[in-house]
Order: C-alpha cells, then sequence, then structure tokens
C-alpha cells in the first residue's frame, strides 16, 4: 500500500483578520488591504503593539476586520490623532487607513504631520472617487473617468486637474519613506505587502513619517465586474509613477 503523502500547510487565513461576513462589495480594495494589513502586523509581532487610527467612509469599517486597538477619527483628521497617538505611546506602532477622499478632506492634517515628521505610517487607499457619497468625483479622479457627479468624465476647465497625492509630500523632509502600489493584480498586492512593512519597520527604528499610497479598485462605483475594474486600474497607472518614491 503506497505510503499517504503529507500534506504541509503552507497559507491561512491571517489570525488577526476577524472571520465574518464582509461589508465590502466584491472586488473592492478595502477587502484586499484589510488582509494584507492583518498579515503583515502579525507576521512582524505587533500586535500587541499596534493601533490603527481609520478614516470616515469605506475605510472606517477596517476597525471591524483588524483584531487589534483602534480608533475612528473625524474627517481627515486620521494623521492628526494619529501624531497624538504616538506622542503619548512612542513605542507602539500607530498607522492610519484613509481613502483618498478623507485625506483630502482636510489635507492640513497630512501635511501638518509630514511637516513635523511624525513617525507614523499613513496608508491611502485611492479608488478615485467618493464612495461615501455614492461615487461622486474625488480630489484624485483621472481627467476623462467619469463619476455619479461628472458623468461625462473629468474636465480640466470644469473640475480642476486631479491630485497626485504622494507627489504633494515628495518634497517635504519630514517624509522619509514614500511609496505608491496598486491591487490590480497578485503581484502587484505582493508588492503592497513589501511597502507596508517597510514603512511599519522604519517607524519602529524611528525615523520620520511614512506614506503608501495604494491604488485601488471600486467595481461598484465604476459600474464594472471586478476584472474589468482591475484592467481600469492596470489604464491609469501607465499615467502614474508606481514603486518606491522615495
Amino acid at each position: 500500500m503506497e505510503q499517504a503523502r503529507k500534506i504541509e500547510k503552507v497559507y491561512g487565513y491571517p489570525s488577526l483578520l476577524a472571520d465574518k461576513k464582509t461589508h465590502f462589495c466584491p472586488g473592492c480594495s478595502h477587502g484586499i488591504l484589510s488582509k494584507v494589513i492583518s498579515e503583515v502586523i502579525a507576521e512582524m509581532g505587533l500586535r500587541e503593539s499596534a493601533i490603527g487610527v481609520y478614516g470616515v467612509g469605506c475605510a472606517v469599517l477596517m476597525y471591524d476586520y483588524l483584531k487589534m486597538r483602534g480608533a475612528a477619527a473625524f474627517p481627515g483628521g486620521a494623521a492628526g490623532v494619529a501624531s497624538g497617538l504616538k506622542q503619548g505611546f512612542q513605542d507602539k506602532l500607530i498607522f492610519t487607513y484613509q481613502g483618498e477622499g478623507d485625506i483630502i478632506y482636510d489635507v492640513s492634517a497630512l501635511l501638518g504631520a509630514a511637516m513635523r515628521g511624525e513617525k507614523i505610517t499613513v496608508i491611502c487607499e485611492n479608488n478615485f472617487n467618493m464612495g461615501i457619497s455614492g461615487g461622486a468625483l474625488s480630489p484624485t479622479t483621472p481627467v476623462g473617468i467619469s463619476t455619479t457627479s461628472a458623468p461625462s468624465g473629468r474636465e480640466v476647465m470644469k473640475h480642476g486637474f486631479p491630485i497626485r497625492i504622494a507627489e504633494l509630500l515628495a518634497g517635504m523632509k519630514g517624509v522619509s519613506y514614500l511609496a505608491r502600489g496598486s491591487t490590480h493584480s497578485p503581484g502587484a498586492v505582493k508588492k503592497v505587502k513589501s511597502m507596508i512593512r517597510k514603512a511599519f519597520t522604519m517607524q519602529m527604528y524611528g525615523t520620520g513619517m511614512g506614506f503608501i499610497e495604494i491604488i485601488g479598485m471600486c467595481p461598484t462605483n465604476m459600474h464594472l465586474p471586478p476584472i474589468e475594474a482591475a484592467q481600469r486600474v492596470r489604464e491609469i497607472l501607465e499615467e502614474l509613477p508606481t514603486g518606491e518614491l522615495k
């Protein structure tokens, strides 16, 4: 009788991710990133040291999935709340998780943290629309991309140029780590995980602020199936530099 093969477990459900029905739509990058962030914190052994600060919109639901300490911030204020927490708990890993609309709502909180070189990590999921407003135009929506409030697409003469958040921070000396990634493919998600790990590591070693912009999919408000939404993101990335920018 042939000896039974030994089965070795090589991958499993993240220990820090709550096993429950998700609020996120199929293909949504928030669901992908909840998994990635929970994996990084668990693998680095930082569960007891980590505190997440979550912005408004879909991002705030993250507190319901990450089994660790967290706080919800007022609109646009997550970087300010995180800065205060870091001042009080300098040995903790403090990070924010926000959408691009929330960050730009009160960008002074982000710029102030960058100016001071606060030892926090800011993670921004940028899906180019205001999900909390039903898919309205976002400050970062690319030219030509349609939304519920701009169905014919963003037009510069009507809506202005889109903001590139990572580039906004590139010249600030208090930012020690700056990167832009995406969730449009497994390979891209793997790179994002590496970026988050590096930003967390640099924070624990006491360098300045880390910022990671992650280009994500919102299939519901893109009015596309998940695979086609990922392809649209791939096309948008042709106009945006990705990787470690600083």
